[in-house]
């Protein structure tokens, strides 16, 4: 049986407890598969004070931990890992984003790599505690999509558990560096179908992972005076120029400016923000049930 080589990729910041879980659970994954399925683990930590990758390193002396400076981000790590599996001296078959907040079954990789072909991408289906489908795949009017025993294409992609091939690496590239926090898993799937290549939801549920954005952005809190809401907005998670250009290639200008605006808005009118949200909620439940 010919040997495949994985790299997992994942990035760090300050949850040692849940890292060490996350890694857990991966390991555990990774025993269920065939022996010819070869891991590397490469690890960003992203300016860590709470000892993550000295634990990490007592636990898993096998994962190559990388050194951030505290302002690389989800997207900045995991494109720092993604670079140091491709310069290593070793050609990997495929490529694993991996998110250290999920509990992943011991079922979860078998199931990702199952359907797995040289052109295909595919994410994996989480629920929250509840049994709630929390992270996976999305159509276009932004819903998730719960997984229903077969392979589903969607539209947009999370990027908790997300198996890539090195013949879609090659064509696309790897995360897009601009898109510091948020948006770069999004943006990486419809990359891929603007070039033909599919992308697909895994047919079962993969593990457990709890929602962990707020309803209402933090920039938009009234417990924050203007001055600490725009700062909040500005800042690397939020940034609205960041966001713009990611909505500029995914949907075009005219999308772009109005989530520019929405955001100011939100971070200097929150009650008026509130509003528009709520409004915009009930319209696109209506449209899904249409």
């Amino acid at each position: 049986m010919k040997k495949l080589y994985v790299a997992v990729l994942l990035t760090v910041f300050n949850r040692k407890e849940v890292t060490l879980k996350g890694l857990a659970s991966l390991f555990a994954s990774i025993k269920k598969l065939p022996n010819h399925y070869l891991f590397d683990i490469y690890m960003t930590d992203d300016g860590c004070s709470d000892g993550t990758p000295e634990a990490v390193a007592i636990d898993y002396p096998n994962v190559k931990i990388l050194k951030g400076n505290g302002n690389l981000y989800w997207g900045g790590g995991m494109n720092k890992a993604w670079n140091a599996a491709l310069n290593s001296n070793i050609h990997y078959d495929y490529f694993l984003w991996f998110n250290d907040d999920v509990i992943l079954f011991e079922d979860a990789l078998c199931i990702l790599f199952r359907h797995i072909t040289e052109g295909y991408i595919i994410t994996g289906a989480f629920h929250d505690m509840e049994g709630v489908v929390s992270y996976g795949g999305k159509k276009k009017g932004g819903f998730l999509i719960e997984p229903n025993g077969s392979l589903q294409e969607v539209d947009l992609m999370n990027g908790n558990l997300v198996v890539i091939s090195r013949e879609v690496c090659d064509k696309l590239g790897i995360i897009d560096k601009r898109l510091i926090h948020g948006g770069g898993d999004y943006e990486y799937g419809l990359r891929a179908k603007s070039n033909g290549i599919g992308v697909y939801l895994a047919e079962n549920y993969v593990g457990i992972c709890n929602r962990h954005d707020a309803k209402i952005p933090k920039y938009c809190s009234k417990e924050l005076t203007i001055h600490q809401r725009l700062k909040t907005l500005n800042s690397p998670i939020y940034n609205p120029y960041t966001h713009f250009y990611y909505n500029k290639m995914a949907h075009g200008i005219l999308r772009a400016c109005v989530n520019f605006a929405i955001c100011y808005m939100g971070a200097l009118l929150p009650s008026v923000y509130s509003f528009f949200k709520r409004v915009s909620t009930q319209i696109r439940a209506q449209n899904r049930c249409l």
